[in-house]
């Protein structure tokens, strides 16, 4: 399975290509770039009993994607969509609660949109993670962890904000620590 590839982009009737000098892969591809580095998610499609592609021209596309699937009622399809969508909308979407932006999304309708749009508005705060260049699961670990102790999730993310150092795995006790000491 392919999780990076540089290639030119070929598009043939619906079908979008990624072409190296070795290899040809298919893959879903909506943006603009034609020849580039890309970012590729490997989905097992179970019903077709075949390897499905996304392609993304950044890393942090492919990351979102990814923690967009782990959200029930978020399918490859639907998560392909909205991380396509532009990051200050989705951010304002999520913080406003906006449910008919949601809705405007193919295959998303009033009740779907509400569960992905609570479950969205507790797992993701895209600015925050972006700002501290963090990786989102970390994060949600540092969050979960002291929330489980009783602090508010939300004074943790604003003290997160606020560490001075990259936050890694094998700082993560160090900045929890820190935390701890700011609250």
């Amino acid at each position: 399975m392919f999780h990076y590839f540089i290639g030119k982009i070929h598009r043939y009737w619906n079908k979008v290509y990624i072409q190296n000098q070795q290899l040809w892969i298919e893959a879903n591809y909506l943006w603009k770039k034609s020849d580039w580095e890309f970012f590729i998610y490997p989905h097992l499609d179970d019903n077709k009993k075949t390897i499905v592609y996304f392609a993304f021209d950044e890393i942090a596309q492919k990351i979102v994607f990814e923690d967009m699937l782990k959200i029930n009622w978020i399918g490859t399809k639907t998560a392909f969509q909205i991380v396509q969508l532009p990051k200050e909308q989705l951010n304002n979407a999520i913080k406003t609660l906006d449910i008919k932006f949601f809705q405007s999304i193919p295959g998303i309708g009033p009740k779907s949109a509400k569960k992905i749009l609570l479950e969205m508005k507790w797992n993701f705060d895209l600015d925050d993670v972006q700002k501290m260049d963090i990786d989102q699961k970390l994060y949600k670990d540092i969050v979960k962890s002291l929330k489980w102790f009783g602090y508010d999730s939300d004074k943790i993310k604003s003290i997160l904000q606020k560490y001075p150092e990259k936050i890694t795995k094998t700082n993560m006790a160090e900045v929890i620590k820190w935390i701890i000491g700011q609250m």
